[in-house]
C-alpha cells in the first residue's frame, strides 16, 4: 500500500542527494578550477626548472665578456627570477608537501638527520642557501666557491624536476586548493614581510606580491560560485584581495613598511573572508574528512585568536581528547607536593601562576638543600604548543617532558610507581581518577601523565591587547602607547628581524604556517650581559641524539609572550632586564661582540637599533601580556 509512495520519494532524494554532493566538490575532484591550477602549476615549475638551468649556464661561462661587478649584478638578477617562479608553487607545493618545500627553500644552516640512530649533519642546501651564497662577492675570485654553487644548482634544479611531477596522478580537491590558499596569507603574515625567505638580497615584500597573487588567483577560480552561495562574502573576499594587493605593490620599503596596518586592515580580514566563502560553499573541512587534530585550528578567524592553534594538534596520539575531569585531576596534582619524593615540591614551585607561570630567580631552587636545577623556568603558559619541549628539545612530548621532571634528582627525584602509591593511598584522588578515567581505585602512570598534560595544555592564553588590537577590536591601548606598541611591532616583525625566529602567534620558535617545526637557536648567550665568556651549558649538543658541534649552545627558542612576568631571560636566567635582552641581541649576538660562537645562527651583524626603537620593541613586547584568568 505504502510501497509507490516510497518509491517516488527514494527517486526525488537521489537527485537531490547527488546536487548536494556535486555543489560540495564543485562537481568532482578534477573541477575545472583544478584543472586550471594543474595547468598553472605544471608551467609555472617548467619556468622554475628553466631559470635554475639558465643560472647554471650562466655561472660556468667566463666573465671575460664583462667585469666582475656586472656579472655578479646578472648573477643575481638570474636567480631572482628563480626566486619569482618558486613563488609562483609555493603555495600548492609547501601544502602538499610541507617537508620538501622546507628543503628546497631551506635556511642556510646545518641540522642532523633524526631519522637514523647515528649523528649524521646535512649540509645545507636549497635556495636560501645559493642566495646567500651568491649575494657574497668571494666566488667570483674562488673557483671552489663557484663549484659549490654549482653542485646546489644542480641539486635544486633536480629537485625542481620532481617538484614538477608533483600532481601526476595526485587527486587534488577543491578543499586542498582552497586550504592551500588560506594557508599562503598565513605564511605571508608570518613569514613573507619579516624577511625570513630572502634574507640576503632583501626582495621578501617583492616576493610578498606574487604569492598574495597566487592564492588570489586561485580563489578568483571559485568567484562565481561562492557569490551563488554567499554573495557579500564573496565580492568582499575579492575586493580584499584586489586592495591587499595594491597595499602590497605601493609599499616595498622594507623599513617602512607598516605590517601592523597590512595585517589588520587587508591579511586579518581576507584570512577571515576565505573561511567565510569556504563555509558558505559547503566544500568540506579537513577535519570533517580526518578527523585528526591538526595545530592548525582552520575554522579560527585569524591566527591572532585564542583558538587559533589546537594544542591537542601536539599530543602524542593526534586523537588525543581531554576532559573537563581530566583537567581538574592534572590542576590538583600540579600543586600538590606529594608529587616530590620529600613532598616539599610541586609543580607549582617553580611555576608560579602570578608570575606567568614561572618563579622570578635565574634558577630555581632545587629538591635538595642548597642545590639549584640547571636552568631558568620557562613559561607554562602557551607551552602546549611545541613539538619539542625542554630548552635541549630532548623530549617531543609534554607526556615525555613530565617523566623528566619526576625522575630528575634535582627536581621530583621519585618515580611514577612511588606516586601512584601514595596517591592510591587518598580516598579524594581515588575519586578524581575514577571520575577522569572510569579506572576505579587504579591509578597508572600514564593517568598521571595524561592528567597533569591536559592541565598544561589548558593553559593557552593569546588575547593579549596587541590580539585584540590586530583583530579590528577594542582593547587597552589608546593615544601615545598604541603608537609605540604599533612601532615596535613593525620593528618586531622587520627591522630588528625578531620575527624570523620568534613567529606569531606564539612569539615562539613554533614555525609557521603549519605549526610543525620547533627550531632551536645558537646565540651565543653570554654568562652574565656584561661578561665576554659564553655560558658554558652546552644546550642541545649536551643531548645524545643531537650530540654535535653544530648545536653546541643550540636552545629552544623561547616564547616573548608575558615577558613584562617572566624576567629573569634566557636559559641561564642571567639578563634582569629586557634592556640587557635588547642589547645583547643588537649588538649580534655573542659573536657580534667578538666572542667566539662556531656556529651562531643569529646573525652577528649589529641591528642599529636606537634607543627609541628598543622602548618601543619593548613596549610592544609587554604588550603581549595576558594570564589565563581559568586553571589556577
Amino acid at each position: 500500500m505504502f510501497k509507490p509512495r516510497f518509491i517516488f520519494t527514494i527517486i526525488l532524494i537521489i537527485p537531490a542527494f547527488t546536487f548536494i554532493v556535486a555543489m560540495r566538490s564543485l562537481g568532482s575532484p578534477e573541477s575545472q578550477a583544478v584543472q586550471q591550477t594543474r595547468a598553472d602549476y605544471s608551467r609555472y615549475a617548467d619556468s622554475l626548472t628553466n631559470s635554475l638551468l639558465r643560472l647554471e649556464q650562466m655561472l660556468r661561462t667566463s666573465q671575460a665578456t664583462e667585469g666582475k661587478t656586472a656579472y655578479h649584478r646578472r648573477s643575481l638578477q638570474a636567480f631572482t627570477a628563480v626566486r619569482d617562479w618558486y613563488k609562483h608553487i609555493e603555495w600548492l607545493h609547501s601544502y602538499l608537501d610541507p617537508d620538501d618545500a622546507k628543503n628546497f627553500n631551506g635556511s642556510p644552516l646545518p641540522k642532523l638527520d633524526e631519522h637514523i640512530p647515528a649523528v649524521v649533519v646535512i649540509e645545507p642546501q636549497g635556495l636560501q642557501t645559493i642566495e646567500e651564497k651568491l649575494s657574497a662577492t668571494s666566488w667570483l675570485h674562488s673557483k671552489e666557491e663557484r663549484d659549490s654553487i654549482l653542485r646546489l644548482l644542480e641539486l635544486a634544479r633536480s629537485d625542481a624536476n620532481d617538484i614538477r611531477g608533483l600532481l601526476h596522478d595526485r587527486t587534488i580537491t577543491d578543499r586542498q586548493l582552497l586550504e592551500a590558499a588560506r594557508y599562503n596569507i598565513l605564511r605571508i603574515i608570518t613569514l613573507g614581510i619579516t624577511g625570513f625567505d630572502s634574507p640576503a638580497l632583501g626582495r621578501s615584500l617583492q616576493e610578498c606580491v606574487i604569492s598574495w597573487r597566487q592564492s588570489r588567483n586561485v580563489l578568483q577560480l571559485y568567484h562565481s560560485f561562492f557569490v551563488r552561495h554567499d554573495s557579500s562574502s564573496a565580492k568582499r573576499l575579492s575586493a580584499l584581495l584586489a586592495s591587499g594587493e595594491m597595499y602590497l605593490m605601493q609599499h616595498q620599503e622594507f623599513d617602512r613598511f607598516d605590517r601592523w596596518e597590512f595585517i589588520r586592515t587587508y591579511a586579518n580580514p581576507v584570512y577571515a573572508a576565505i573561511l567565510d566563502v569556504h563555509t558558505a560553499s559547503g566544500i568540506e573541512f579537513d577535519t570533517e574528512v580526518s578527523g585528526v587534530n591538526r595545530p592548525v585550528n582552520y575554522k579560527a578567524r585569524t591566527i591572532f585568536q585564542t583558538n587559533a592553534l589546537n594544542p591537542l594538534g601536539y599530543a602524542r596520539s593526534k586523537y588525543e581528547t581531554h576532559t573537563a575531569e581530566q583537567i581538574t585531576v592534572g590542576k590538583t596534582l600540579f600543586y600538590d607536593p606529594v608529587l616530590s619524593r620529600n613532598q616539599t615540591m610541586s609543580c607549582a614551585s617553580c611555576h608560579q601562576p602570578d608570575r606567568a607561570f614561572t618563579d622570578g630567580v635565574a634558577k630555581s631552587a632545587g629538591s635538595r638543600p642548597g642545590t639549584t636545577v640547571e636552568r631558568n623556568a620557562p613559561t607554562l603558559i602557551n607551552s602546549a604548543f611545541a613539538t619539542k619541549y625542554f630548552y635541549d628539545q630532548r623530549t617531543d612530548f609534554l607526556e615525555e617532558q613530565i617523566e623528566h621532571v619526576i625522575s630528575n634528582d634535582l627536581e621530583f627525584h621519585t618515580s611514577y610507581i612511588e606516586i601512584a602509591t601514595k596517591l592510591g593511598k587518598s580516598e579524594e584522588y581515588r575519586r578524581l581518577f575514577a571520575a577522569a578515567y572510569g579506572a576505579a581505585g587504579q591509578i597508572s602512570a600514564g593517568m598521571i601523565s595524561s592528567a597533569l598534560s591536559a592541565y598544561v595544555r589548558s593553559l593557552v592564553a593569546m588575547d593579549s591587547p596587541v590580539d585584540k588590537a590586530l583583530r579590528g577590536e577594542p582593547t587597552p591601548l589608546h593615544g601615545t602607547q598604541l603608537n609605540a606598541v604599533k612601532r615596535g611591532f613593525n620593528l618586531f616583525m622587520g627591522k630588528a628581524a625578531c620575527g624570523t625566529c620568534h613567529f606569531p602567534p606564539t612569539y615562539s620558535g613554533l614555525v609557521p604556517p603549519f605549526y610543525t617545526d620547533t627550531e632551536s637557536e645558537v646565540l651565543g648567550v653570554l654568562r652574565t650581559p656584561s661578561s665576554k665568556t659564553i655560558d658554558p651549558d652546552l644546550g642541545k649538543a649536551g643531548v645524545y641524539k643531537y650530540r654535535s658541534n653544530i648545536y653546541r649552545h643550540s636552545f629552544k627558542t623561547s616564547t616573548v609572550r608575558n615577558v613584562l612576568h617572566t624576567a629573569p631571560y634566557m636559559h641561564n636566567g642571567a639578563y634582569p632586564t629586557l634592556e640587557h635582552v635588547m642589547e645583547f641581541y643588537n649588538n649580534g649576538g655573542g659573536a657580534g661582540i667578538g666572542v667566539s660562537v662556531p656556529h651562531q645562527t643569529l646573525p652577528p651583524e649589529k641591528l642599529h637599533l636606537r634607543k627609541s626603537e628598543i622602548t618601543d620593541l619593548i613596549h610592544f613586547m609587554k604588550a603581549l601580556t595576558d594570564l589565563p584568568s581559568a586553571g589556577y
